[in-house]
This record gives structure tokens, sequence and C-alpha cells, in this order.
């Protein structure tokens, strides 16, 4: 694979996880495609140092379909970010296209069907079936051309500069995965909770964080979430309450009753002054001129997304639009350095916002 890649200035590179059945996420397969070959590497058996290398190689071009999810995964397991790269989710965004998955491009530019049997599959299982392992190749086999494709019409736009910044943006702002936490602080509906309640809800997630662990499970395989928060408001005391809450099945409490019973005590017995709650809400005094600007950003925004014919999202998230609001710049320079704008958006959006702060400056005048 090396020697046949060496001289290559592009590759498409996918990757399998076992998010869906395993505790700990990692790499189970890398797919690897020239323009003429497509390698499978498996990532659980070989020495992934070459493939490290191969992903920095700044000689070689590395095409993804949403380099986020990959990228932070090379990241974390292999300790590089890809580079350079091209993103086809973001050139399709670029392009202005409504539908941006990797299946909805291939069907419009290729008239290929994506088959998508095998997405939540356990890669981690060996050995992996012909029809596996066919699943895997195709998120690659059509990525170069589609690239090409791509980069002939973003050129075409003149929005080359845009992609190459926002590919690079991407690159330099690639995190490692969280490290694993459960915390109340998530979960839907835990508002609601009492104090006391938190507390229970908090020792059952502990608890079940352990137990996938141990059982290199997902967390939600063990227990769903919703159950926890039910048994949680309901904090039954002893096996026999647990059986007629009715909230788990018997499956689960012949499996985990000792256990969740055990974390609901812990719970129940935290001592009041240190029950857990949602910190309070930050409550900012009304900012009226920063009302106003937003809404001259936003109709800004939204009128010059129209010409581009582009997701007003992707061109200026509204957070950026409010962060520049309450910043209140005074003029283009002030957006500038505000350092809240990218240089596409600055080129694109950049008068227009400056338009609307003269417009309020008027009006303060």
């Amino acid at each position: 694979m090396s020697r046949h890649l060496h001289g290559k200035r592009r590759i498409s590179v996918d990757l399998e996880s076992d998010s869906y059945h395993n505790y700990g996420e990692k790499i189970c397969l890398m797919q690897i495609s020239s323009d003429s070959r497509i390698y499978i590497v498996d990532a659980l058996k070989v020495d992934m140092a070459p493939i490290a290398s191969l992903m920095q190689d700044p000689s070689k071009e590395k095409v993804f379909h949403d380099v986020d999810y990959d990228g932070r995964m090379l990241l974390t397991y292999l300790g590089v970010k890809p580079a350079p790269i091209f993103d086809t989710m973001i050139a399709a965004r670029i392009l202005g296209r409504e539908k941006v998955g990797l299946a909805d491009l291939l069907s419009e530019y290729f008239d290929v069907t994506l088959d998508k049997a095998f997405q939540k599959a356990d890669w981690s299982r060996r050995p992996l079936g012909e029809n596996m392992l066919s699943y895997a190749a195709q998120d690659v086999a059509h990525l170069l051309p589609l690239r090409d494709l791509m980069e002939k019409e973003i050129g075409g736009m003149s929005r080359s500069g845009w992609a190459r910044e926002e590919f690079s943006r991407l690159v330099d702002n690639l995190e490692a995965m969280p490290e694993r936490r459960a915390t109340f602080l998530r979960v839907k509906g835990a508002r609601e909770l009492s104090p006391r309640e938190l507390a229970v809800l908090q020792k059952l997630l502990d608890w079940r964080e352990g137990e996938a662990k141990k059982l290199d499970l997902p967390s939600f395989k063990i227990v769903g979430t919703e159950r926890l928060l039910r048994v949680a408001q309901l904090h039954p005391r002893g096996h026999g309450q647990l059986q007629r809450s009715g909230i788990l099945t018997d499956r689960q409490i012949a499996r985990f009753g000792r256990g969740i019973n055990r974390a609901v005590e812990k719970g129940m017995k935290v001592p009041q002054a240190e029950l857990p709650s949602f910190p309070e809400p930050v409550r900012h005094k009304r900012d009226y001129i920063a009302e106003r600007l937003l809404r001259c950003f936003k109709k800004a925004r939204d009128s010059r997304a129209k010409e581009l014919d582009m997701d007003p999202g992707f061109l200026m998230p509204n957070a950026m639009l409010k962060s520049l609001a309450r910043v209140r710049p005074r003029d283009l320079a002030g957006i500038e350095g505000s350092g809240l704008l990218k240089e596409w958006q600055l080129e694109v959006m950049g008068d227009s916002l400056a338009a609307c702060l003269q417009k309020e400056g008027k009006r303060q005048s």
C-alpha cells in the first residue's frame, strides 16, 4: 500500500468505529482509496504508525466527507491531525446544496445509491464478511471524482479561497474526543427533579458508567437514560418497590436490580448540604442596541445568503451575529479586529454589517 500511494497527490479516507457496540470507542477499520485502488486497513491488528505518517504527509491531500468526526478520532487514537484536506460536505455547503449527506451527493452527481445496511454494525468483530468489507469500501470509492467535480464548481463560482480557509480551520480546530463523564446536567428532563432526586440520578449515572465499562458496552445498552430518570423521580427503596414500579424490564431487574438499588440508597444518603443542583442561568441586562443590531445583521445576512444561494446559517451562524452585536464594533475595521469573522465572511458580509453599525451610530448621535 505505501509503495502504491507514494506518488499519489490525493487519497480519499474514511473510517469505521464501534461506538454502538463497545464502551471505549475506537477506530476499527480505515478505508483509503487512490484513483485506482481501495485499501481496507484492520486498525485492530496492524501497526497504524505508517497510516499516521500518511495522514500528516503535506504532499498528499486527504479527501473526507465530514472530517470533523473522523479527524477527532484520528487525533485521539493516532495522535495526528490529517492535513491538508478537502471535505466534500463543507464543499457542498459552500456550493449552496440543501442536502449535504454523502448519499445525497453521490445520488446527485453519479446516480449512485449508497447502501447503509451496515451503518450501525459492530466493526470490532472479526472476521468481517465480504458484504461488510464491500460496504466499507463504497464510502471512499467515489470521493475523489466527487472532489474533482466539486472543486471545479467552487472555482467557477470564485469560492476556492473560501473552501481553502474552511478546510484549514477545520483541521486547526480539531480536538481529541472528550473524556467520558456521566452527569445529570446533560440529561433531558433532569431540570424538573428536586435536589434529592438529582443526587439519586447522579448516583445511577455513575453506576451505569461503571457497569458499561466493566461489560464493555455503550451505556445506553445497560439501562436507558429515560428509565434512570424515572427511577430517580420515584427513588424506590428495595427490590420490591423497584419491581412494582414497572420502570425496568424483568431482565433488567434480574441483571442490574441490586446495583440500581445500591445507587438509589447512595443518592438518598447524600448530605443535605451536598445535594446537587443546576447552576443558576446567567442573566444579562437587556441590551436594546445589541438587539437592534442583531435584527439588522440577520436581515443583511439573509439577503446576502439568498443572493449567494447559500444556507444563512453557514454563511454566518446566529451565534456569531449575536457575539458581534454585543461587541458592537464601530466600523469595518472594528469588525475585522473583533476576530469573530473568517476572512471569506469578512469579504462577503463586511460592508453590509458595517452599514448596520453606521446606521445605529447615526441613531445614537
